[in-house]
């Protein structure tokens, strides 16, 4: 068994505790899917399938902890929630440059962040197997690195269509899915982000600054040599809820 820590993040601690009760738990997708099983088909069912339960296996959904419903015109951000105005145009922003012609590069300020003593990749994909208006008119921009060797969040990074200009998400919807690589059954503990939580993910998303377009096996080799591994572990188990 491999225990993954785990919690929400933001680079504010004090919004961090502002928002800390509107998360969600990780729930699997497969135990989510299967609720909507056709029950009469035993003979060629899929959720029997073992190719599809192996696909599946310790994948998990992030779902969305607010609902937004945003429109980008002219280089502005329009909320379409009048009551929550403010909200919407806080939690999102245009703060990426577009990676696609003539579409939006959205960054959605909702994050995660994972930690492990053991090596493990994680792999984050679109959540393709629910229907939400986020599929409508954008794509979550996929990623993978080791959470034992790399502290930084996941962010909510989207890719809006060409000719899309909304970006809507209901509460509750999986925002992105999560699939731990190992055959290994997964126990998730939740954490309490500190401040030096906090400054030490920091280190790491900020390195980029400094020392742009390395590979990932860079990144690690420098992680580790910090000796920063230890304290953000130490950190982590002080304050597992």
């Amino acid at each position: 068994m491999i225990t993954v820590y785990w919690s929400p993040w933001y680079r504010d601690v004090n919004i961090y505790k502002e928002n800390y009760l509107c998360y969600h738990d990780i729930d699997s997708v497969y135990s989510d899917l299967v609720k909507n099983k056709n029950e009469e088909n035993i003979s060629d069912n899929f959720f029997n399938c073992y190719a599809f339960k192996d696909t599946l296996k310790n994948m998990y959904c992030l779902r969305n902890p607010y609902s937004i419903d945003v429109t980008y015109q002219h280089g502005r951000t329009f909320s379409n929630h009048p009551k929550k105005v403010g909200f919407d145009l806080a939690m999102t922003s245009l703060v990426k440059q577009s990676s696609v012609k003539n579409s939006l590069t959205i960054n959605y300020c909702v994050n995660w962040i994972f930690f492990t003593e053991e090596t493990l990749k994680i792999q984050t994909m679109h959540p393709s197997m629910h229907k939400t208006h986020l599929t409508d008119t954008a794509y979550y921009v996929p990623g993978s690195f080791d959470i034992s060797q790399w502290f930084r969040p996941v962010e909510g990074a989207y890719q809006l269509f060409p000719g899309e200009s909304t970006l809507k998400v209901n509460e509750g919807d999986p925002l992105m899915y999560i699939k731990f690589l190992t055959n290994e059954k997964i126990e998730l503990k939740r954490f309490y982000l500190t401040q030096d939580l906090i400054d030490m993910s920091l280190s790491c998303t900020q390195l980029k600054n400094f020392k742009s377009f390395k590979g990932l096996d860079y990144l690690y080799k420098v992680f580790n040599k910090s000796l920063l591994r230890n304290k953000v572990l130490k950190e982590i188990k002080n304050n597992v809820i």
